[in-house]
């Protein structure tokens, strides 16, 4: 069975785009990433994880609606339509890359993503492999009343793509992901209370500065509350049907006393399809 098969058409954007429409359009199709499209031809791509590392580190007072996509894209990486999922994987690894694009001479015919693998492994892999073989045991946290910009700073500084939040009696009542972060920023950006920023500046600075809404906006605030958790010792399948049926990246895998051992990611599911 070849990856071809559990591939998807992508979802294109102009390259002439700036980076608050590709915000936008990622919100909108509740996609992770856009393919770039310049006269009919894909020349690039864009990920949610690339846009939001660059959104809160960059600091340049140039407006987000000024600012192309070609800023921050990256090359399409192309692969043959008879390469099997065990094989993306392996690459989306080496290269560090969530997927891959089916097709050639520039033009994509589908794309393959950890989101296609971790199908393909819910589909085939049952029974074979538990969670606690390949769930990622360390994880980063903050509390429900830090204030945003110590929150967006700790993720830059992991290069972590969500965050765990815990209330002051350290159980965990929610998380922190990029899509929290666009969703508020474009919220606040649009209120008459915040009408001294754009949406440019609430989304960039705003939330590292102590002078923005990154120090009046708490964790609390903008965190998805509630967590989508696996049991450590659950088969390997069962943890991505529950991530494909959330449409989430991740978990919080659960000890035997329900207490938080650590984060199943599509990216263990694809270290676990290359290692079996």
């Amino acid at each position: 069975m070849s990856a071809n098969n559990f591939s998807n058409k992508p979802i294109s954007i102009l390259k002439n785009s700036s980076i608050s429409d590709a915000i936008r359009m990622l919100l909108n199709t509740k996609v992770s990433r856009l393919v770039v499209v310049d006269n009919s031809k894909h020349v690039g791509i864009i990920t949610e994880k690339d846009i939001g590392l660059f959104l809160f580190s960059e600091t340049s007072i140039q407006g987000l609606d000024d600012i192309p996509i070609t800023k921050i894209m990256k090359p399409i990486v192309f692969v043959d339509k008879e390469i099997t999922p065990k094989e993306s994987a392996k690459i989306m690894i080496e290269k560090g890359i969530s997927s891959l694009a089916i097709g050639e001479n520039g033009e994509v015919k589908g794309i393959f993503t950890k989101s296609d693998l971790t199908r393909f492994v819910a589909d085939n892999f049952s029974g074979k492999k538990k969670v606690v073989d390949f769930m990622t045991h360390n994880y980063e946290f903050t509390h429900t009343a830090a204030p945003l910009y110590k929150v967006v700073r700790k993720m830059l500084e992991k290069k972590i793509s969500r965050i765990i939040v815990k209330n002051q009696n350290e159980e965990a009542v929610g998380i922190i992901s990029f899509r929290d972060l666009f969703r508020i920023s474009i919220e606040l950006g649009s209120e008459e209370d915040y009408s001294e920023f754009n949406i440019t500046d609430t989304i960039r600075h705003g939330f590292l500065s102590k002078e923005g809404f990154g120090n009046i906006s708490l964790a609390r605030d903008i965190m998805t509350k509630g967590l989508i958790t696996v049991k450590f010792n659950e088969d390997l399948t069962a943890a991505c049907k529950i991530l494909l049926e959330n449409n989430v990246s991740g978990l919080v895998v659960l000890d035997g006393n329900n207490g938080i051992s650590g984060i199943f990611s599509k990216t263990d599911v694809a270290k676990a399809l290359v290692s079996v």
